[in-house]
C-alpha cells in the first residue's frame, strides 16, 4: 500500500502524450496590443454607436436636469467632482498665504473653546485644519457635523501656526490650514 501512495504524485506530474504536443505554435499566448485610453474610448464609442445603430428601436435619454447654481446647500452636500490643488502632507512653510483644496479622510475631531480642530489625512500625511465660528459659520457648521472617517474636501488659506501649538513631531506641525469652505462626502474608506 506505502508502494502505491508513494507512486501517486509521480503519475501526477508525469507528463502525458496529446495530439497537440507536436504542434507547440498552437499554445502560443494570444497578446492584445496595448492601447492608449484615447484609442481605447474611441474603440468604446465606435462599437457603441455600431450597436444602436444595428437595433431596430431608439433609446430616447433624457437631459439631466441642471442644478440651480444660487443654491449653496446643493453644492455643499453633492458628490461632484472636486479637484485638489495640494495633498495634506506635502504643505510646507513655503505653502504660507497660498490657497489650497485638499481632500482626505477627517483623524481627529475636537472642538476647544470655540475653535474646532480637524485633522484631514491622505496617503501623503496629515495636516491640521481650523475653523472659527465667527468668521466662516457655514463651514464652522458642517464640520461640527462631521465624524471619524468621512471624506471631506476643504479648501482653505495655509498659515503658520501659533508658537505655543507647533507640533515638532508631525511633518506638517508648522502650518495649519484656516478653513473658510468644506465640502463633505459622507462616504467611507474610499481611495483619495
Amino acid at each position: 500500500m506505502s508502494l502505491l501512495l508513494r507512486s501517486l504524485p509521480a503519475v501526477a506530474l508525469r507528463a502525458r502524450s496529446s495530439v497537440l504536443t507536436p504542434l507547440p505554435l498552437l499554445f502560443l499566448p494570444f497578446r492584445r496590443p496595448k492601447l492608449t485610453p484615447s484609442e481605447l474610448l474611441r474603440r468604446r464609442a465606435f462599437s457603441s454607436v455600431s450597436a444602436s445603430a444595428s437595433s431596430s428601436e431608439t433609446l430616447s435619454v433624457p437631459a439631466p436636469a441642471q442644478p440651480s447654481s444660487s443654491s449653496a446647500d446643493t453644492n455643499l452636500n453633492s458628490l461632484e467632482w472636486v479637484s485638489r490643488t495640494a495633498f495634506c502632507g506635502e504643505l510646507s512653510e513655503p505653502d504660507v498665504g497660498r490657497r489650497v483644496r485638499l481632500c482626505g479622510w477627517v483623524a481627529l475631531h475636537r472642538v476647544h473653546g470655540g475653535l474646532t480642530f480637524l485633522s484631514l489625512r491622505d496617503h501623503t500625511g496629515i495636516v491640521q485644519v481650523t475653523t472659527l465660528p465667527d468668521d466662516f459659520p457655514e463651514a464652522h457648521s458642517v464640520v461640527n457635523d462631521l465624524r471619524l472617517e468621512y471624506v471631506i474636501a476643504v479648501e482653505g488659506v495655509v498659515r503658520l501656526r501659533p508658537i505655543e501649538s507647533i507640533n515638532k513631531k508631525m511633518k506638517t506641525g508648522f502650518i495649519e490650514v484656516n478653513l473658510p469652505l468644506a465640502f463633505c462626502y459622507i462616504l467611507r474608506h474610499v481611495y483619495l
